[in-house]
């Protein structure tokens, strides 16, 4: 039996269409599996110069377009250092690390204070996290062994264990400065991928190199490697620094040259952040990588490895049963709920689109099992509470529920939604996820405009804050918001002890709450306020929420405190948003601060070339 060339040019395409679809699938799984785990970096976030590289390298647009995440990242330090040289010896001890300028050069290279300073003006150490709560487990361990009378039982290091440990022996008493420039791992999907993330580094960072991942277990003899193989590609910058401050018996050595020493290292943070400003750029422009190599090109013969997969799921307008069923093209799925915006060009005849729209929610349904209830949105998002309100709702196929209220998991932590009288998006699952990466270990956090409580939810139980503070003024909504507290509370997957204990929920209006807040408290404030109809956005007149702006300022920590403001742009503005820093920058001067954007994301489409645009912004004291 003889074969058509079209034939096997057919199936050899189809394989390939296959491999390349179930490849982006393990890695968009891989990718969010990353990017939800808990940063257990001493800081305990994405250092902020580093926050827009990693966004704009993370960031896609849609599924089938992912071909990058981070791994791990550092936007540069400095920091003093005493004892061996190598972090992993005994005796190695740092201190006074700085991701920033260093603005007070005489406290900085004060070595007389090195016992009684840690900080030296850098970073702040942070009082709760991992390490607070490590040192209360030993505590109480300790504590229950005093009250037995027992004890315990020392802690040896294998490696050392009946072997002299040479740290003990070394008594160099030397102080050692250090800058540590950018480092960043990407991981890439295709080595075309990986090429190309090159090819937009190296004009910046000459450092440059990639290594093969396999994550196959080698047991498994039905998967390829193709299946899921991945490239990390590792950047790094050459503005390095090291020195000696005092001699072996502690004498400093430039106790009159401390500002040129500041000079030193601050030359080299702003040479680390120019280069990585040109990296983003380079990000920005880049072509989308060659596919050719995501799948191997002698695997025509190999089609029994790989299940038949329908690529484009939510581009299909027909039913998988054969019928002609025209599915919209997208819809939000709210736990069990498909939430339709609105609903294909029909008959005009009404008893003819209600059978359609049954078959529509029919067909949804049978596609995915976990959906109960097919709803239709009837009426636009009005009101301060921006909800479809009781009539708003139409329940097309499913269980007639009155209220629409369901429960949907993101990443883990589950929270409970009133679909007809509160607001939530599950296209923000990424924007909020982008949110958590950047909260550092003991930050107290604001939360305004809360809804049903997932930025709070996620911040609670997927950081290590130590307060996240939560804001609403919509009772349903509040309602939500302690029910998924008490989710949160019996959430047996959340790794950050006390998720739960350090959620605080306020209901009130934010513009009569914010005076009643602490002054200068809040290290990050969450601004996701709603869109002002017609009168926001590019041609709109309206005060783009600036007395919201207003009240944040005051109970922001000045020096440092970061605040994450939701405005809404036109297609062209973005990435600029040069209107909306303007407003920002006019605000923030007049209560004497100054700021500093960090990154400016897209957080998803409100209407036609009109996107919610988040603005992270840091504010200092005007020097």
């Amino acid at each position: 039996v003889t074969m058509s060339s079209n034939g096997t040019n057919n199936n050899y395409n189809n394989t390939n269409h296959n491999l390349r679809h179930r490849r982006n699938k393990n890695f968009s799984n891989a990718k969010a599996q990353c990017l939800s785990k808990r940063d257990k970096s001493s800081a305990g976030r994405i250092d902020p110069k580093a926050v827009d590289i990693c966004a704009v390298i993370n960031h896609s647009p849609h599924d089938d377009c992912c071909y990058y995440y981070t791994t791990s990242s550092c936007a540069g330090r400095c920091f003093l250092y005493r004892g061996p040289g190598v972090k992993a010896t005994r005796l190695f001890e740092r201190r006074r690390v700085s991701h920033d300028l260093i603005r007070d050069a005489a406290r900085y290279f004060e070595l007389s204070t090195w016992a009684t300073d840690p900080t030296g003006g850098g970073d702040a150490i942070p009082t709760i996290g991992q390490y607070e709560y490590k040192q209360q487990q030993q505590q109480q361990q300790q504590n229950q062994n005093d009250d037995q009378g027992t004890t315990p039982t020392p802690q040896h290091n294998d490696k050392n264990n009946g072997e002299s440990n040479e740290d003990e022996k070394h008594d160099d008493q030397s102080i050692w400065l250090r800058f540590e420039p950018f480092i960043l791992h990407v991981a890439c999907r295709s080595l075309g991928a990986a090429s190309a993330l090159m090819n937009a580094a190296r004009p910046a960072f000459k450092n440059v190199g990639v290594t093969h991942m396999d994550d196959n277990n080698n047991n498994n003899k039905t998967k390829k490697k193709t299946d899921s193989q991945k490239f990390l590609v590792a950047i790094w910058g050459d503005e390095g620094l090291e020195m000696p401050l005092s001699t072996p018996d502690g004498v400093p050595l430039f106790d009159h040259e401390r500002e040129w020493l500041a000079r030193l290292v601050n030359e080299r943070h702003e040479r680390n952040w120019e280069k990585i400003d040109r990296f983003v750029q380079a990000v920005r422009e880049m072509e989308p990588p060659d596919e050719e190599d995501d799948v191997d090109e002698n695997n025509e013969n190999d089609n029994h490895h790989y299940d038949s997969y329908n690529h484009d799921d939510n581009n299909n307008n027909n039913d998988q049963s054969g019928s002609s069923v025209r599915i919209p093209k997208s819809f939000d799925v709210i736990g069990d709920v498909a939430l339709l915006h609105a609903l294909p060009e029909a008959s005009t005849d009404q008893s003819q689109q209600q059978q359609e729209a049954q078959a529509i929610g029919e067909a949804i349904m049978k596609r995915n099992k976990a959906i109960k209830v097919v709803a239709l949105r009837q009426s636009n998002l009005v009101g301060t509470e921006r909800a479809p309100g009781d009539d708003g709702l139409q329940i097309i196929v499913g269980a007639q529920r009155q209220p629409l209220v369901t429960s949907h998991m993101e990443y883990g932590i589950k929270v409970a939604v009133d679909v007809n009288h509160t607001f939530f998006s599950p296209r923000m699952a990424r924007e909020r996820l982008r949110i958590c990466q950047q909260v550092a270990r003991g930050e107290h956090v604001l939360v305004l405009f809360c809804g049903v409580g997932m930025d709070a939810c996620q911040l609670a139980g997927r950081t290590e804050a130590s307060s996240v503070t939560a804001v609403e003024v919509n009772p349903v909504a509040v309602q939500c918001c302690r029910r998924s507290q008490r989710y949160l509370e019996k959430n047996k997957t959340v790794t950050c002890a006390g998720a739960a204990e350090r959620l605080t929920i306020l209901e009130g209006d934010v513009l009569d709450l914010l005076p009643t807040l602490p002054r200068q408290h809040y290290n990050r404030v969450l601004v996701p306020r709603p869109k002002e109809g017609a009168l926001d956005g590019d041609l709109g007149q309206g005060d783009s929420g600036i007395q919201f702006l207003r009240a944040i300022l005051p109970v922001l920590v000045p020096n440092g405190g970061e605040c994450h403001w939701y405005d809404f742009v036109s297609t062209n503005e973005y990435p600029t948003c040069q209107r909306s820093r303007q407003f920002l920058q006019r605000v923030v001067e007049e209560h004497g601060l100054e700021m500093e954007i960090l990154h400016v994301a897209n957080a998803g489409s409100v209407a036609m070339r009109q996107l919610r645009a988040c603005i992270d912004f840091r504010v200092r004291p005007k020097e």
